[in-house]
């Protein structure tokens, strides 16, 4: 049917300047060329003109013809950069934000939502820096007087980065802006309600497994040795076990702290208040048979039962130890020094008339236990420390099955031995009842026979960490993309732990032995066989000594009561700081210079300034020791709100630390 034109509706009117270009979205035609347009939101308005271009308009429409030029031009564009999302960061990252880029970069994690990644194939490689020691304060001018306020990316928001100006920046960092374009807020891992502050270095290196893998497949076929479950110096403190003298010297070397005589005057202390230790000199004289678990070792399992000698007092009154089969090879009951006021048969098993004949005291256990004992020997045991602190004894290898099993909500709870072999060993415990009370040698060799199991079934078997893995193992996983090499750089023995699963574990002294062999394992060294590897983490330590963050941590010996209360540490003079800091910074921008194109590069602090949070903390902790043992008007140090509200705003502060993200 035709339809005369004069019925149609008019054509709405034109306007050819309502066209401006705001994107370069291209629009493909069937020709050869190429017509570019795109148009302002008054083009899109319905209400207002509406606009098309005829064949002689030049001013804003341009065909052009495909060139070598222009590819050039757009493989530039094409770059790969991490940018601020306004519209995707809704809240602080932390530690475990960074690690899921890493996972989303080089395995099979989910893309990031708080952050905009262009051309993600394009990025190589990544290396990943942990530099604790670098607080906020640095950045915005308030630690060392010297900078001025930087500028928020987006609105007055705390979670938001802000903008690293150099000429704002103090001299001794200010390098950071011609690596990175913004300083992030990044939360540490912890818990507010139990007032605690996790590892750094746990929580970006240890990954939850993905969905769909079933956790008893993922440990693999790796046979477990007796030595993977030892309890490393940081646990042994972290759970008030008393270190040896050996431990004390080379923990504090790890923290890079000065030579001082204090290290011997905690041993001497020890010894003054009837401690003994292990003679490391001597060893069991065995050989290490290819493929035992037991590696040589001397494998003991201890109990130890105690009675009440005061009003909030204990004392050993029974010691049982077996070996590896089982068998009881010291079972002795022990006169206390002060007289029982409480058998507590019902949890001891001891009796007054088990312990009238006796005349075994705690010295005589101690000689015969320094002749047992040796270099090659590693204790086993519940809550060990609680029976060492009973023997007055210190011990460097221990195995705890209250550490290497989990209470079923987690860290910090702690299960019972009587839970834990019920669970796992489906058998009943220290169900004798009140009259009879526990049996020593039975809760000794209930500890073994979770060790075996543990040994059987694999480090994470009865752990939280049995839904984990280390992002080493996640990016090596086949079908996690092309087969990728990890290396981790640090101190101490870095493969043995949370390095385990990496292509490349290496031991380094100090911060510049760290940056160089980083360096080498990005690059690759033919001079030492070393390939280039696609993800490299190193941890840098000197600052971190340096402003004392872990001076605290250093001691080693169990609380001392009587002792004067832990002071404050505080940074070492302005020009002292600077030093450090500007160095640390040198060694960040080193590695940053020597990275690859395509290389993402990721600097976090993993916590911040602790210091204030860790003396609170002890305070605490010596409230609650002080308190089982004193009356109330006998107490050094009280606790009330106002100090539980003082610590939860320094724990706020340990918690939050500094992070750099750029692809070089």
């Amino acid at each position: 049917m035709n339809i005369s034109p004069s019925l149609l509706p008019p054509l709405p009117e034109i306007h050819v300047s309502s066209i401006k270009l705001t994107s370069d979205a291209p629009i493909t035609t069937s020709s050869t060329h190429t017509t570019t347009l795109t148009t302002t939101s008054a083009f899109r308005n319905d209400t207002g003109p509406t606009t098309v271009a005829t064949a002689g308009d030049t001013e804003e429409w341009q065909t052009v013809k495909k060139s070598k030029k222009q590819k050039q031009a757009k493989g530039t564009q094409n770059y790969p950069e991490f940018a601020v999302s306004p519209q995707k960061l809704k809240r602080q990252i932390g530690v475990g934000d960074l690690q899921g880029l890493v996972l989303w970069l080089m395995a099979d994690g989910a893309a990031p939502q708080w952050l905009l990644t262009r051309h993600k194939p394009l990025i190589r490689r990544m290396v990943v820096m942990m530099v604790p020691g670098l607080t906020p304060d640095m950045f915005d001018g308030s630690l060392f007087g010297d900078g001025k306020p930087l500028d928020a990316s987006t609105e007055d928001l705390d979670y938001f980065p802000q903008t690293l100006e150099k000429q704002k920046l103090p001299e001794c960092v200010a390098d950071m802006a011609d690596m990175f374009k913004y300083v992030w807020p990044v939360k540490a891992a912890g818990d507010d309600r139990h007032n605690r502050l996790h590892s750094p270095v746990n929580s970006f290196l240890q990954a939850p497994l993905p969905k769909g893998l079933d956790p008893a497949t993922k440990a693999g076929t790796k046979k477990l040795r007796v030595t993977e479950l030892l309890m490393t110096i940081d646990e042994l403190i972290e759970n008030e076990y008393v270190l040896h003298s050996s431990q004390i010297q080379q923990w504090r070397q790890q923290l890079q702290l000065p030579e001082t005589e204090e290290a011997g005057e905690v041993t001497e202390k020890l010894r003054i208040e009837g401690w003994v230790e292990t003679d490391l000199s001597k060893g069991n004289g065995q050989e290490n048979e290819a493929g035992s678990q037991t590696e040589g070792k001397t494998i003991y399992c201890i109990d130890c039962e105690m009675c009440k000698t005061g009003e909030k007092q204990f004392e050993l009154t029974r010691l049982s130890i077996v070996d590896w089969d089982g068998n009881a090879v010291y079972d002795k009951l022990v006169k206390p020094a002060n007289p029982i006021i409480d058998y507590v048969t019902a949890y001891s098993g001891i009796t007054e008339e088990m312990l009238a004949p006796v005349t075994t005291t705690l010295q005589d256990v101690q000689h015969d236990l320094l002749a047992l004992f040796n270099a090659d020997t590693i204790l086993v045991g519940q809550s060990l420390n609680s029976d060492l602190d009973a023997l007055r004894f210190s011990h460097p290898h221990i195995i705890d099955t209250s550490i290497i099993y989990h209470h079923a909500r987690g860290p910090p709870y702690k299960a019972s031995l009587k839970t834990l072999t019920q669970r796992f060993l489906r058998r009943e415990i220290q169900n004798a009842g009140h009259e009879i009370g526990h049996d020593s040698i039975e809760d000794a060799r209930a500890c073994l026979d979770l060790l075996k199991l543990k040994l059987a079934k694999g480090k994470s078997f009865g752990t939280a960490d049995e839904m984990k893995e280390t992002i080493f193992k996640r990016i090596q996983r086949p079908g996690n993309g092309p087969l990728r090499k990890s290396a981790i750089v640090d101190v101490g023995d870095p493969g043995k732990w949370l390095g385990a699963a990496a292509t490349t574990a290496l031991s380094c002294r100090d911060d510049d032995e760290i940056v160089a062999v980083m360096k080498r394992c990005v690059n690759g060294d033919d001079t030492r066989a070393l390939p280039p590897h696609d993800f490299v983490y190193g941890r840098l330590k000197s600052l971190e000594a340096v402003r004392r963050f872990s001076d605290q941590d250093a001691q080693g010996g169990k609380m001392d009561l009587d002792a004067p209360l832990p002071e404050l540490r505080t940074d070492p003079p302005k020009d002292v700081l600077r030093d450090s800091v500007t160095e640390t910074v040198k060694r960040v921008k080193d590695v940053y210079d020597s990275l690859p194109p395509c290389t993402a590069f990721v600097v976090f602090s993993g916590i911040g300034d602790p210091r204030g949070w860790k003396r609170l903390d002890m305070i605490q902790k010596r409230w609650r020791e002080e308190y089982k043992v004193k009356k109330w008007d006998e107490l050094s140090v009280q606790w009330s709100d106002t100090e539980e509200s003082l610590l939860k705003r320094e724990l706020r502060r340990a918690r939050n630390g500094v992070g750099f993200l750029v692809v070089k």
